[in-house]
């Protein structure tokens, strides 16, 4: 995968428009090792998978039948991508998956589309030094259309956020576009329509799209110029949000440490920490001290785990934290390959169904197929097991208030009832 610029990049846009202070933070912050997890190295070794199928159809057309570049892809199986030899398993839950999501993509803006341009390094208008990779292009008569590949299945990502002032296209996939624009003769876009999408294959909502204007690309270059000069400016401003999540000066950014010292500064008696009776005197301000404890908890377990990945990409850099060091990852052990470890158990007297497990498929899976097959899962076939239990949730959550005390009432005004007709 292509470096990205230390100024602005595509995965970083969103931050740079939201908290120009942001980028001087950074600045204060030892070079750090680039600690890669697994799933970073997966969402790369599929990212090749899918370069490399693409590549093979060049400028041509692309076929009519997903199943023609399925066929493809499954002869690419065996072949080292990055860290890992392609198998089936990858090709079941990301690569076809993502073929399929390709297709209906192509079909709703008309199909008969060429590959333009596969893993391009972009340069972002008017910004010296900042670029980024343009996953896939695509043209046909009508409009260019531009997709990302995203291979994650914790952080769903979306062409397209909601949020208080309404809907809004995702800053990274804006950011690539501009820079495609820049970088790739005009005469590919005139007279086009443009749109943008990511395919994230292995989340509830594998597809998302939307049209975008030129004038909307004009504003956020616009936009983006303004924040980048604050960004470079005295005093740049900090704000905390949703663009926060992956920052790594977050640890020390004064706008998610400062509730941290409110919790400090909380006033915690030890009475407050058991469970009040609902309808004593107190029960307001309990639950008003229960409201902002819960919301500075939060806030602490998640700068807990942003300082811990700090404190271990600076240990891996050879930097030094008192009390604290590196030791070797405990690894669950495994079974080696299923045949041997049948064979042998099989020797030692273990009947069939002590080695073997059956179980169906997930949802997940078994709901991909069911829109390959066009065929729609009786909703009899699942079903949703009856609960007493709770869990707390935010007034944002749709789901229905359980209302205990409430319960509560209406269970012994039934039992007083019972009681006076015996």
């Amino acid at each position: 995968m292509a470096l990205h610029s230390n100024l602005v990049g595509g995965s970083t846009a969103d931050r740079m428009l939201h908290c120009p202070g942001s980028f001087k933070l950074l600045q204060r912050i030892p070079e750090q090792a680039a600690i890669s997890s697994e799933y970073a190295n997966y969402g790369s070794a599929m990212h090749t998978v899918m370069n490399a199928l693409l590549v093979k159809y060049g400028q041509e057309v692309l076929p009519d039948d997903p199943d023609d570049m399925i066929d493809t892809a499954r002869s690419l199986l065996g072949v080292i991508f990055l860290d890992r030899v392609l198998e089936q398993h990858h090709l079941d839950d990301s690569i076809i998956p993502a073929i399929n999501n390709l297709y209906d993509l192509m079909d709703e803006y008309g199909g008969g589309f060429v590959v333009v341009a596969n893993e391009l390094q972009v340069k972002f208008p008017s910004v010296p030094g900042a670029y980024g990779t343009c996953d896939l292009l695509l043209a046909n008569s009508k409009t260019v259309l531009m997709a990302d590949w995203k291979f994650g299945q914790g952080v769903a990502v979306r062409a397209v956020y909601k949020d208080e002032q309404g809907e809004r296209v995702n800053p990274q996939l804006m950011f690539y576009f501009a820079g495609a624009m820049e970088t790739l003769p005009a005469k590919i876009f005139h007279g086009k329509r443009l749109a943008v999408a990511i395919i994230q294959p292995r989340t509830s909502e594998p597809l998302t799209h939307t049209q975008i204007t030129r004038t909307e690309v004009k504003m956020f270059i616009e936009d983006m110029d303004h924040a980048i000069i604050k960004a470079l400016g005295k005093n740049p401003p900090l704000q905390a949000g949703e663009h926060c999540r992956w920052c790594p000066a977050r640890p020390c950014c004064p706008e998610h440490t400062k509730p941290l010292f409110d919790l400090v500064n909380m006033e915690i008696m030890p009475a407050q920490l058991t469970a009040s009776v609902v309808d004593d005197g107190n029960a307001a301000a309990y639950g008003e001290f229960l409201a902002k404890a819960k919301y500075l908890a939060d806030l602490a377990a998640d700068y807990k785990k942003q300082v811990d990945e700090q404190v271990h990409s600076y240990l891996e850099n050879g930097g030094t934290v008192p009390g604290w060091k590196l030791k070797l990852k405990t690894k669950l052990r495994q079974w080696i390959d299923s045949d041997t470890v049948a064979f042998n158990l099989k020797r030692l007297g273990f009947a069939d169904e002590d080695i073997w497990q059956e179980k169906l498929q997930t949802f997940g899976h078994t709901d991909k197929v069911a829109k390959k097959l066009g065929v729609k899962i009786p909703d009899t076939l699942r079903y949703t097991p009856e609960t007493d239990e709770t869990v707390i949730a935010p007034d944002s959550d749709p789901a229905p208030r359980i209302d205990r005390a409430k319960a509560a009432t209406e269970l012994m005004d039934a039992l007083k009832q019972i009681a006076s007709q015996r």
